[in-house]
């Protein structure tokens, strides 16, 4: 099987995705390092042998980097496609137990438990109902695969047989919810998407938490908040997209927002980004922004 990793980075620590690197080149791994860094020469590509280095010099964003690495990897021939983000943390058995359920040829999606790095909690995977609506799905100590309909695309991969069933990621999006829309255009094709309990990974996400009770969510800065409100929106547009989850979705990243700007010092900066977004997201304006 011809494993490739694509690592998308945006002003990295060196030395965390040199480890990153190395365990994915002993699980015998090709590893593709898409840099969105404005600045280039921030990591000399000696450090990192094996990888091909790719910088863009521009944010360019996940969802254009991702496919940057993915076209590249396809070209290589590859069978499987893994992703990661810069901050990942995975051990040597990482890579073999994720990829155990995926066969040559035959679409198909898996990723790991996923767990924040800080706090040490399991982020759940999502099931949709028959209309549509999001249920939290967790590991629970179950030993075996089980499917999902929507995970975090950081440590999940895919055959190549599925990119060319369900297409690359929608780059219009620019960075959120890249992987909630791709999943659930592979739950439109019939692609399986499983978790495998086997395969455990720790991530950071957010700069931190904040906590109302039953509402949980991750403060990020006025820019992170545009795209998060903006393309909740935007999820409306798409046909693979059930109303009921897009309307979940954005009356919750509402919600979150209302909460945030209530508490948060920079509030004048998050009231203009969110107001922006929701005029971008109903007029249907994707892509870059400056905010």
């Amino acid at each position: 099987m011809n494993v490739y990793s694509v690592i998308v980075c945006y002003y990295p620590d060196v030395r965390s995705l040199l480890q990153l690197c190395q365990t994915l080149i002993r699980s015998r791994s090709a590893v593709i390092m898409v840099d969105n860094s404005e600045t280039r020469g921030l990591v000399d590509p000696v450090q990192l042998p094996g990888c091909t280095w790719m910088p863009l010099g521009e944010n360019a964003g996940v969802a254009r980097a991702q496919n940057i690495g993915i076209r590249h990897a396809l070209g290589q021939g590859a069978d499987v496609i893994v992703l990661f983000d810069q901050d990942s943390e995975i051990d040597a058995t990482f890579l073999p137990s994720l990829l155990s359920p995926l066969e040559i040829g035959i679409p198909k999606v898996v990723a790991p438990v996923f767990h924040d790095a800080s706090q040490g909690y399991e982020f759940p995977s999502f099931r949709l109902t028959r209309g549509g609506y999001p249920i939290k799905v967790y590991n629970a100590g179950r030993p075996l695969p089980y499917d999902v309909d929507i995970v975090t695309s950081s440590g999940s991969a895919a055959t190549a047989a599925t990119f060319a069933i369900a297409g690359l990621m929608e780059e219009e999006y620019f960075i959120d919810l890249v992987d909630t829309e791709w999943c659930l255009r592979c739950r439109s094709k019939n692609i399986p998407i499983q978790v495998v309990p086997a395969a455990s990974m720790k991530h950071t996400v957010g700069q931190a938490s904040i906590d109302y009770g039953l509402l949980r969510g991750f403060i990020h800065n006025p820019t992170r908040c545009y795209y998060q409100v903006r393309n909740a929106l935007l999820l409306f547009r798409k046909a693979h997209v059930p109303f009921l989850f897009a309307l979940r979705e954005a009356l919750s990243e509402l919600l979150h927002k209302s909460l945030l700007v209530a508490t948060a010092d920079d509030r004048r900066a998050y009231i203009r980004n969110c107001s922006r977004a929701i005029c971008h997201g109903v007029r249907g304006i994707g892509g870059k922004q400056l905010v």
